[in-house]
């Protein structure tokens, strides 16, 4: 074995066997870790992006969580020229790409024959991409173009099966408990969209006796029907979590979702039986027992107001969704009344008129400091008032003012 570089060399060559990758300069390694550990690997322009688990690590404890492996463009040109007699399939693969190539096949996070089940041309919203999922005993793989990503079926919290407002297409939102990585960006959420007539069929790649030796007793052979029906199906079995779906709610123009923003992106939000959800871009899931307040904003009756906003306070944060379209202000207002769970109504620009109103009525009637309204401030007769005495309180003071400096003077 390789002794451990203690110089602070970061160069050198790249060596993978069955269990390990490693960087070594000349006899001694410069870093190693185990395959296993690689979660993901991408190449962004001359770098091998390599992202790994951190499930064994403690929650304070400092970890090694991304490593990133920069092939100079020289490099990978000398090392073509070394390859140019082997075939030519080989020649029209670049050396970064052959390198990410074995790392993915070594680390077993790209596609495998020895998968129970895949499933091909899966369009995901969140990441967005198509991939192939490849369902193993403890986990499933997703695999595209660009990225793959492995999550644990004991990392998945749950689901829910969402019909989108086209009227064509549905959402299956799988909640995760450790998030997944695609460079800097970390997803607890995956969104998959399937087409509601999208039909197919699949067989297990395990027979029966195989099935049931990994714990899969549930699991039937051969599947038929709707995708969607057929991944949820699947993954309820697996999980032991039920699938959510909405119910109860509908929307005036009978759909099971609200249009409204969270800055800088739009969506849609699904009042449930237990919790609200909001899809795409991000997706925030909030339940109904972590709710303290729910404020609505901008509620004034007025031929320009068509929208107002929803403020929810819980426990930890604050989520503004804006533009909801008014009309949906009483079925909220009924939803939220069912689920007990407390609402303020905020009328801003014109009750605050109105009490500036009322406030200066009362005032005059008591004798009291009164508060002029926006009609009183902005009248005429105010400006002149205030004109006269400012004109008066100038002529007078300056003459005192001329008399004192004259006594001065004398």
């Amino acid at each position: 074995m390789a002794d451990q570089s203690l110089k602070g060399t970061n160069w050198g060559r790249v060596n993978i066997d069955d269990k390990n990758l490693s960087l070594s300069h000349l006899t001694q390694n410069v870093i190693k870790f185990p395959l296993k550990r690689i979660t993901n690997s991408n190449i962004q322009k001359n770098d091998i992006v390599l992202q790994l688990s951190t499930d064994e690590c403690a929650e304070n404890e400092d970890m090694l969580c991304e490593v990133r492996f920069y092939i100079p463009p020289k490099e990978q040109k000398a090392e073509k020229k070394k390859q140019e007699s082997n075939e030519e399939e080989q020649d029209e693969i670049s050396y970064l790409q052959q390198v990410q190539n074995h790392i993915v096949k070594k680390a077993k996070i790209g596609g495998s024959s020895d998968s129970i089940l895949t499933i091909h041309e899966v369009p995901l919203i969140v990441p967005r991409g198509k991939y192939t999922m490849d369902f193993f005993k403890k986990d499933i793989r997703f695999h595209g173009n660009t990225y793959q990503f492995t999550t644990d079926y004991k990392s998945i919290t749950r689901f829910f099966l969402l019909p989108m407002p086209d009227e064509v297409n549905l959402s299956l939102v799988v909640g995760l408990e450790n998030p997944i990585k695609q460079g800097q960006t970390a997803y607890n959420y995956i969104v998959m969209q399937f087409r509601k007539d999208l039909e197919a069929q699949i067989e297990m790649k395990y027979t029966r006796e195989q099935l049931d030796n990994i714990g899969w007793k549930g699991i039937r052979l051969e599947y038929s029907g709707s995708m969607f029906d057929i991944v949820c199906d699947i993954l309820s079995e697996i999980t032991g979590i039920k699938v959510v779906s909405p119910k109860n709610f509908k929307c005036k123009n009978g759909l099971f979702c609200l249009r409204c923003s969270v800055v800088p992106h739009s969506g849609f939000l699904f009042p449930l039986e237990k919790s609200l959800l909001y899809i795409q871009k991000p997706v925030i899931y909030i339940k109904h027992d972590d709710i303290k307040e729910i404020i609505f904003q901008r509620i004034t009756q007025t031929t320009q107001n068509k929208f107002f906003d929803i403020k929810i306070v819980t426990k930890n944060a604050s989520h503004l969704f804006s533009t909801v379209d008014r009309e949906e202000l009483d079925n909220l207002s009924q939803y939220f009344n069912s689920k007990k769970l407390q609402v303020k109504k905020i009328q801003e620009e014109n009750e605050g008129i109105k009490n500036g109103k009322d406030d200066s009525e009362d005032g005059s009637q008591n004798g009291n400091d009164h508060k002029l309204t926006l009609s009183q401030m902005d009248s005429d007769e105010d400006d002149e008032d205030f004109q006269a005495q400012e004109d008066s309180y100038n002529s007078v003071q300056f003459q005192q003012k001329v008399q004192k400096t004259r006594a001065v003077k004398k």
